[in-house]
């Protein structure tokens, strides 16, 4: 006699970050998978479990001196839970931001599956993902286009000072999640940016762009933890590592009017060595550019210079020195390659014409290149 078949109970009322994941929900109040976790579960009927921190506090009336006062004191801050619309937005980016994010088939992967599951783990890294989800929403639904640039704000507002946190800390643990965290941060920053000048300035205080210095400090970590991210799935968002040797940039039209560019920055003896590195840098950018056989390899060399460019460079450009910002210009057509991404569609002209205006008007045949290769377009 056969044996009968088992019954199966399928998940139908599974929760938002189980069907976003594709994994059985045992749809518990809260599910066991949100719970093991600490997730925010949308099956909760109450508040996911007290934080050790918390629950390490003595309670009132339990006999012990504490005062109300000095609890509250010690007790640290706890984010309000998620709301249904991020539910939502974190399914939106497994199932559409990722396409829209990736260069090929393994690194859709990776921003579907990999990063997605350390947002689970890391506050900064989801409030991040959940800010990219928002935009990247807008680009479908413009009609909402108020609601969901006020929700990526706020989400971007709890993500940052979450990740200077964990960037101050690191560790090899840390160093994945930090480093899936910053390849977002230039896209959000462009696609997040009301005006072209906002792309590098922040118009409130006169500072560069917060996403500079962000990708500046996350650089160094990447370095430093090279090893843990090469043996990570994560490893496929970096594409080509290879980094040619000074002497084998020369050849091309290119290479040729940057070396030239170089000679003819309006500089002071005292800036010229700092700015031979940059423009070595910039060449190597541009050799990687031109070089490139894939679209992943064409994106990271432009988005290789800013985290490169040193510190002399960072607060020239603050400074809105004419030779930083003709540098800049030259790192726009680098842009321009890869201007079909959804985050910098109808992004990289402003921006050039911004850089432009900014260049005293003796100087401004020096960016008359970049203007004829983005600007004339």
């Amino acid at each position: 006699m056969p044996t009968p078949r088992r019954s199966h109970h399928k998940s139908r009322r599974g929760c938002a970050i189980c069907k976003a994941k594709r994994i059985k929900c045992d749809e518990k109040r809260p599910c066991s998978y949100c719970a093991k976790r600490r997730l925010p579960c949308s099956l909760a009927l109450a508040p996911t479990p007290m934080p050790l921190a918390l629950a390490s506090l003595p309670s009132p009336g339990s006999g012990t001196s504490s005062s109300i006062s000095e609890m509250k004191a010690t007790r640290p801050h706890v984010a309000p839970p998620f709301t249904s619309t991020d539910f939502g937005l974190f399914r939106h980016f497994t199932d559409f931001t990722a396409l829209a994010h990736a260069d090929d088939s393994a690194s859709e992967m990776v921003w579907r599956e990999a990063v997605s599951d350390l947002a689970t783990r890391y506050p900064y890294l989801l409030h991040e993902v959940l800010a990219i989800a928002a935009l990247h929403r807008r680009t479908t639904a413009p009609e909402q286009a108020a609601v969901l640039e006020r929700t990526a704000a706020e989400h971007q507002a709890k993500a940052i000072p979450l990740f200077r946190e964990a960037l101050a800390a690191n560790s090899t643990e840390t160093a994945l999640p930090l480093f899936a965290c910053s390849c977002l941060f230039v896209p959000y920053h462009f696609a997040a940016a009301k005006n072209a000048s906002a792309l590098l300035f922040n118009e409130e205080t006169g500072s560069l762009a917060e996403w500079l210095g962000l990708i500046q400090g996350c650089a160094a970590v990447t370095v430093e933890y090279n090893d843990t991210i090469m043996q990570s799935p994560l490893r496929a968002l970096l594409g080509d590592l290879y980094a040619p040797r000074v002497q084998d940039l020369g050849g091309g039209p290119t290479d040729a009017r940057l070396v030239e560019l170089g000679n003819k920055l309006p500089l002071t003896p005292g800036c010229r060595e700092a700015y031979a590195e940059v423009i070595v840098k910039l060449r190597v950018c541009y050799y990687l550019s031109d070089n490139a056989d894939s679209s992943l390899n064409r994106k990271n060399a432009a988005l290789r210079f800013p985290p490169i460019m040193g510190q002399r460079f960072t607060e020239d450009l603050a400074s809105r020195s004419p030779a930083a910002l003709i540098v800049m210009a030259f790192w726009c057509v680098l842009l321009h390659r890869v201007e079909d991404r959804w985050w910098l569609k109808g992004r990289v002209k402003p921006l050039l014409l911004k850089i432009g205006g900014l260049v005293p008007f003796e100087y401004v045949h020096l960016v008359e290149w970049p203007m004829e290769q983005v600007a004339s377009v």
